[in-house]
């Protein structure tokens, strides 16, 4: 099915059938062109016998006919040889000892003048072709009818050679045609690999459009897949505005309930709280996913020395060590907001896991940047390691928490086109790793 749908064979197919197509009407046409220059050169041969025959016929005085030389041609004096001639007269007639006792076919009358043909059935073969022609040797005298046979299977095999020949002639011409067509359709489909590419880009890059360097043919295309990524990229704006605006507009009324909730008993301030948070965590992360188009670039180890110097004043803080080994020269793809919420809920929850020190490192290489937050605490066992990225979803059930800090990250991260992950560090806690792609 997938063979099928493939423009390259598709036209590859067509070709080859066309070229086969082509040949085989040629191969015919060869050997029909072959065979009648066959017969022309055997009725010339027939005709010069036959002039040889006129030149030396004459008639006696009874109107007989008489030669005085007979053709030069062995195969008239062996009997059935397929080579015959004969002289007819009123008086009587002459014939090479080639043709025996058999005789002639008979036929439409010759030409009034010059030289007549006719086919018929051979007196040892299945089939001769004869040259015919009526002369008067003697002024008023009777007319002659002379006649020059030669069997027709030796140019039915020459033409059986020839079209044996010829086909594997034409055969492998066929593949040399068809080896060149491969080519001509691999070369032809290459700018199609070009609009691949650029599509692929399209992919990566959504801002990005296909070239108009493109041949002729396909640039109808290639504007109306502009034209399509034009479209789409004004109806995600308009989605992520209109996302952007309620996720704002709702930010205000949750506030005033997080505050109406605080006069509440806290055993029913808890319940609702937590409900609370997990609304407001889904503010979060639609406002994380609508700021993905804004993306400048954050030094990130100047943001995280900021993000550990107030940590470590908090009382998880006091206690642990930070390792700020992130590259100098290493720059965030993301809003300095964005980055600012995903680094400060990473960090803050290493150093709320961790014993003694937490690690931050990260380089910018050539197949992207990567960054990584890592303790030495408990860590996560890898079959939980999903369910902590679940919205809502806590593992250490102690503390206030809603277990929105790993979902929001992770959102503000695939925003920016990232990809978190969680993983074992080599202190034996939890790894965090940041990844975007070059």
């Amino acid at each position: 099915m997938i063979r099928a749908r493939s423009l390259g064979l598709r036209l590859l197919a067509f070709a080859g059938a066309a070229i086969g197509a082509a040949l085989a009407v040629a191969w015919l046409v060869l050997g029909l062109l072959f065979e009648r220059h066959l017969e022309r050169q055997l009725q010339v041969e027939l005709e010069r016998h036959g002039l040889s025959l006129i030149a030396a016929l004459s008639l006696d005085p009874d109107g007989k006919p008489v030669l005085t030389a007979r053709p030069f041609d062995p195969r008239f004096d062996r009997p059935a040889s397929g080579l015959y001639w004969r002289i007819s007269a009123p008086a009587g007639e002459l014939r090479s000892r080639s043709l025996w006792d058999g005789g002639l076919p008979d036929g439409k009358a010759p030409p009034a003048t010059g030289w007549g043909v006719r086919e018929g059935r051979g007196p040892y073969e299945p089939r001769v072709v004869t040259a015919v022609r009526d002369i008067q040797p003697d002024a008023g005298g009777p007319q002659v009818v002379i006649e020059v046979s030669a069997d027709q299977r030796p140019v039915q095999a020459a033409r059986a050679a020839f079209g044996l020949e010829s086909a594997i002639f034409l055969a492998v011409l066929w593949l040399v045609l068809a080896v060149a067509a491969a080519v001509q359709v691999r070369l032809g489909l290459r700018p199609l690999d070009e609009v691949r590419r650029e599509l692929e880009g399209m992919r990566r890059s959504p801002g990005a459009r296909l070239s108009d360097r493109h041949p002729v043919e396909i640039r109808p295309l290639t504007a109306a897949v502009n034209d399509l990524a034009d479209a789409r990229a004004a109806d995600v704006e308009r989605a992520r505005r209109r996302a952007r605006d309620l996720a704002h507009a709702l930010k205000t009324p949750l506030t005033a309930l997080r505050l109406q909730i605080d006069g509440l008993e806290p055993k029913r301030a808890k319940a609702l709280a937590h409900s609370l948070s997990l609304v407001s965590g889904a503010v979060d992360g639609e406002l994380a996913r609508t700021g993905a188009e804004e993306t400048t670039g954050v030094p990130a180890a100047v943001l995280i020395d900021r993000l550990t110097a107030v940590i470590a004043r908090t009382p998880e803080g006091q206690a642990l060590a930070f390792d700020n080994a992130v590259s100098p020269d290493l720059t965030l793809p993301m809003h300095p907001d964005a980055a600012m919420e995903v680094l400060g809920a990473l960090i803050e929850n290493a150093a709320r896991f961790a014993r003694t020190v937490v690690r931050i490192e990260g380089e910018a290489g050539v197949d992207g940047v990567w960054l990584s937050i890592s303790d030495d605490g408990p860590g996560i066992p890898e079959g939980q390691r999903s369910d902590a990225l679940n919205r809502g979803q806590r593992l250490d059930q102690r503390g206030s928490g809603a277990g929105l800090g790993l979902a929001i990250a992770a959102d503000y991260v695939e925003a920016s086109g990232g990809r978190l992950t969680l993983g074992e560090a080599e202190a034996g806690g939890l790894l965090v790793r940041l990844d975007w792609p070059a």
